[in-house]
């Protein structure tokens, strides 16, 4: 579905990544867990089209995504959540929504897809006219995942969905992307939460230094000594 081979990529002449390489299979979750400064967030940015990678490839469904903007991007089936999420405070929930669907051909269409979103998140259909900027995190991250749905993207990539909020609202956020992906859509997650991450990737890639350091299966980097000790505190002996 998603394959990344060999990309390096950064910022003018400062390179970040180094022939980094993942994978996605249609319904599957990945996540990407490694320190800060390790390049995850980069790693997103070229996928989605925000940087040209310096070398490497980027296809999806077989289909080249150099080149391409986060608009055509985002056209080819693929949604995208940024850290902070990405809403407009300002405007209310159903705003948001239609902003969404912007790359729609119709407003038929778009509203078609809203109230698909509006029978999966009810909440926002009771909320339709609040601020976005009113809600709580947990709500706010939840609009800005739902807002990719007007789309029908196959792939949505988040950036650290569970930044600053708390344990109850992380377990919000995280049962509706397992909704999510148990309806086919597949989930690339860059997490610091790595408990969290491990109990719902199927697999997990890790980045150290803007270079591949490991990748497996959940069960697998639990097993390993050196991922136990570096980012679950624990003593491998």
């Amino acid at each position: 579905m998603l394959s990344v081979q060999g990309v390096s990529a950064g910022y003018g002449r400062l390179e970040i990544l180094h022939k980094v390489a993942l994978d996605v299979a249609p319904g599957e979750i990945v996540g990407i867990i490694g320190p800060n400064g390790a390049g995850k967030s980069t790693l997103l940015k070229t996928i989605f089209g925000y940087l040209p990678p310096f070398e490497g490839t980027v296809t999806f469904e077989n289909q080249t995504l150099q080149g391409r903007s986060p608009d055509q991007v985002m056209r080819r089936g693929i949604g995208y959540v940024a850290q902070a999420g990405g809403i407009f405070a300002d405007m209310s929930v159903h705003e948001n929504l239609v902003l969404g669907g912007y790359s729609l051909k119709s407003a038929r269409a778009v509203n078609a897809a809203i109230e698909k979103i509006y029978a999966q998140f009810p909440r926002f259909r009771d909320r339709s006219r609040q601020r976005a900027g009113s809600l709580s995190g947990g709500e706010q991250r939840a609009l800005a995942v739902a807002r990719t749905l007007v789309i029908s993207p196959r792939l949505i990539i988040l950036d650290e969905p569970s930044a600053a909020l708390s344990p109850r609202l992380i377990e919000e956020i995280y049962g509706t992307l397992a909704d999510l992906n148990r309806s086919g859509i597949a989930l690339l997650i860059v997490e610091q939460n790595v408990r969290r991450i491990l109990d719902s990737a199927h697999r997990v890639v890790v980045l150290d230094m803007g270079r591949n350091a490991f990748a497996g299966s959940s069960d697998e980097l639990r097993r390993s000594d050196r991922i136990r000790r570096l980012y679950l505190g624990e003593d491998a002996g």
